[in-house]
């Protein structure tokens, strides 16, 4: 696995187009490998990307691949071309090997927190009558914030869990090999921020999009290595070619 950080040049207008449509940055990451084509995702990892706009004003691109990313194309759209290459790319692996049960770290995660609610009901609706599924966006940061940590977000309010989240035998961070650690009132150190939807067009057929997007930073105690390593190198949650789902570690400031 690899992992990559490219600084985005934000005066230029491509720049601007292409992180205005989560399709369109979809399509300019896929471009990054051999054959304009995305490596396979597998049970070892997949492409997944995250673009974060930073303290102190720039905005940079990260990426986890299988393969090694070709970044040319992308500095000719979005980066600095005429100056020496400003983005690297390093093995993960020699990271991802030293992860191990009871480590800590402050964690990122821009992710697409949304529930699955049955849609069987109308005799004219075919779908319905498959017994599909739609995706609906949680949009508290209550509720965002209970998706990744489970009934844990509620300890500190003054809330009834709702039954979704009381039903649940493990967390979503728990099942990915994680446990958000709390501060002394017992609040979880987690801070779900730049939540909302972006509304874009896929495909050909301008078909209209909507997607629900939270970030969390936090910090985090292993409580599973290969299921953490898992969920660096796969992503977590829905929305992954649209820029969800990348789950960064980096070391505790001491």
């Amino acid at each position: 696995m690899y992992f990559t950080q490219f600084p985005i040049n934000m005066t230029r207008r491509e720049s601007r187009k292409l992180l205005a449509s989560p399709y369109l940055m979809h399509a300019a990451v896929a471009g990054s490998f051999p054959s304009n084509s995305v490596p396979d995702a597998t049970e070892n990892g997949r492409v997944l990307w995250r673009v974060d706009r930073m303290n102190g004003g720039s905005t940079r691109l990260y990426m986890v691949s299988p393969g090694k990313p070709s970044l040319v194309g992308l500095d000719e759209q979005m980066g600095w071309p005429d100056c020496e290459p400003q983005w690297g790319t390093r093995d993960y692996d020699a990271f991802l090997s030293r992860i191990e049960v009871g480590q800590t770290y402050s964690f990122r995660l821009v992710a697409n927190p949304v529930v699955s609610r049955s849609t069987r009901g109308g005799a004219t609706d075919i779908a319905n009558q498959r017994g599909g599924s739609k995706r609906i966006g949680h949009l508290t940061v209550l509720q965002q914030e209970a998706w990744l940590i489970g009934k844990q977000a509620y300890e500190s309010v003054d809330s009834e869990v709702p039954r979704l989240f009381a039903s649940e035998e493990s967390s979503r961070a728990q099942r990915n090999g994680f446990e958000v650690l709390v501060d002394e009132s017992g609040a979880s150190r987690v801070v779900v921020s730049n939540s909302g939807k972006a509304v874009f067009s896929k495909g050909a057929q301008g078909k209209r999009m909507t997607l629900v997007r939270a970030q969390y930073d936090g910090v985090l105690r292993v409580t599973d290595a290969n299921a953490l390593r898992h969920a660096l190198t796969c992503g977590i949650g829905h929305g992954k070619a649209f820029g969800c789902g990348l789950l960064t570690l980096a070391p505790l400031s001491r």
